[in-house]
Formats: structure tokens, C-alpha cells, sequence
């Protein structure tokens, strides 16, 4: 083949990039050709999302993004990038102003987190995600208000997953950990039975201790066939466990590809990730 070959000749590999240059490095910009390539089977796809918080003030600028079942996809990027309002936005909390978010091929732009909930779909935010005046049990009651004659099952596999909720059922989460009250906002999630469940910075604010016991757990929940897409500051912790990353910036998806290829690509420890990419 020659060096003069067009991309489209070259051929576009099953992840969106350049068959010739897969040898080279597993981290792909982001294109939206790429994209297409590879979502077609995805659980969850966002295509070409705008959105913000005010309007005409756009925070996502056309953002790309997939989970396929049973993946665990952690997004990444500076302060301000987007990553947050893009999971919100899918969640249905942040108006899309263009574009589209489909589950399982079906279009669930802008729809309510309540309708998002019965649907399969799970969402832990940053702050505020456990009633602190309610105790361990009342807590995942409330998960599964919507059906609550599944509460003894799920309990059961809540508990089974996070041993330590099922002994302290009847402790107020206000009088957690910040660790044990993550496990709680998460079993709270997961008590819908989601087969997508979406984690905003479930690390934030916690000690290295309490950040390594979110992550394991997050590995975890996914280990149990939930689809797992994650928001992280803790960059180089995210991608460790990640099947897949996104680099987010300025709100676009920058870059994408395996979780450890993109802690070794040069070209974003350099630009997202600092000395972090080079941390033992």
C-alpha cells in the first residue's frame, strides 16, 4: 500500500482507526467516522451531543461516545472539559440541545431520569447521593420505590456484593465513611437491577485508602455483567480498570482506546495526564 493511500483505503479497523496504524499505538483520536465504525452494537451511544446549563452557552461541543454491554468505559479529561454534564446530559438531568443518546438503539434524548430508571439505566451522582437522616436499609428502600416487592431480592444482592451495608443496615449514612457512604450510593443504584449504571467522580473527596476500595468495588458491580461508564479525576486509577477511555476536552471527545494504552500514549500523558502517566 502506499503512503499516498486515503484512509478509506487503507481501511478503518474495529475500533475506528487506520488499520495501518494499529501497530503503532492503541489510542485513536477520536473521529467521527471511527465512531460510527465501532458503536453500531453499543448498549449506550451518545451522537454528536450538545449541551449546558444555560442556553445558548454550550458546555458539550458535538461529544461522541459508546459503552457496549459488559463494558467499563472511564472517561477522563481537565477540569471543565465536560465529563460530568456529558453523564448528566445522558441521564437526562442536562438538556441536549443537538444530537442523540440511544439505548439499546432506542432514542432517549432528554428523557427524565425517572423514565431512564425503569429502563435500566443507574446513576450515582458526586454529592448529596445518600439521605443521611436515613439509615443503611431505609436507604436502598428508597433505591427500589418503584418496585417494591424486588426489595428482599435485591437487597439480597446488594448486601451480598457490599457485605458491610447488610451489617450496618440500621446505622443512619450520615454516620459513614465517605467510602461506606459511596457503597451505599451505589447499592442504591444498583437496587433497580440497571444494566447501565453511570458513576460521577466516585472517588471524589475520599482518602487513597477509601479511593482503591471505590474502584475495586466499581470493578466489581462490572464483574457482575453491569455496564459501567465512570467519570474520574483520578485519571490514572480510572483507565487501570477501564476496558476503554475517553479523553474529553473543551467538550469533545479527544482521544479513545484501551485503558492502559492510554496511560502509555505519550501524546496524552503529555497534554491530560502530566506526571500521572508516568506514576508507578
Amino acid at each position: 500500500m502506499s503512503d499516498s493511500a486515503t484512509d478509506s483505503e487503507k481501511g478503518i479497523g474495529p475500533t475506528g482507526v487506520p488499520i495501518d496504524e494499529t501497530a503503532e499505538s492503541s489510542t485513536e483520536v477520536c473521529s467521527r467516522e471511527g465512531h460510527l465504525a465501532a458503536s453500531g452494537e453499543a448498549l449506550l451511544r451518545a451522537d454528536e451531543v450538545t449541551a449546558g446549563y444555560l442556553p445558548g452557552v454550550s458546555i458539550l461541543n458535538g461529544t461522541d461516545l459508546y459503552a457496549n454491554e459488559g463494558e467499563l468505559v472511564g472517561i477522563i479529561g481537565p477540569n471543565g472539559a465536560g465529563k460530568s454534564t456529558l453523564l448528566k446530559a445522558m441521564f437526562g438531568l442536562v438538556s441536549v440541545t443537538s444530537g442523540t443518546v440511544e439505548l439499546r438503539g432506542e432514542n432517549i434524548t432528554n428523557r427524565k431520569a425517572h423514565q431512564l430508571v425503569p429502563l435500566g439505566v443507574g446513576f450515582v451522582p458526586q454529592t448529596n447521593n445518600v439521605f443521611p437522616t436515613l439509615t443503611v436499609e431505609e436507604n436502598l428502600e428508597m433505591g427500589v420505590f418503584l418496585r417494591p416487592k424486588a426489595f428482599r431480592r435485591r437487597f439480597g444482592f446488594v448486601t451480598d456484593l457490599f457485605p458491610i451495608l447488610g451489617e450496618r443496615r440500621t446505622q443512619r449514612a450520615g454516620s459513614l465513611s465517605g467510602g461506606e457512604r459511596q457503597m451505599v450510593a451505589m447499592g442504591r443504584a444498583l437496587m433497580m437491577e440497571p444494566t447501565v449504571l453511570l458513576l460521577d467522580e466516585p472517588s471524589a473527596g475520599l482518602s487513597p485508602a477509601m479511593q482503591d476500595e471505590v474502584f475495586f468495588n466499581t470493578k466489581q458491580i462490572n464483574s457482575t455483567g453491569v455496564t459501567v461508564v465512570m467519570v474520574e479525576q483520578n485519571a490514572r486509577r480510572c483507565l487501570q480498570i477501564c476496558d476503554r477511555g475517553y479523553v474529553l476536552d473543551q467538550g469533545r471527545s479527544a482521544y479513545t482506546g484501551p485503558g492502559d494504552g492510554l496511560i502509555d500514549d505519550p501524546k496524552v500523558v503529555e497534554l491530560y495526564l502530566g506526571t500521572l502517566g508516568h506514576a508507578g
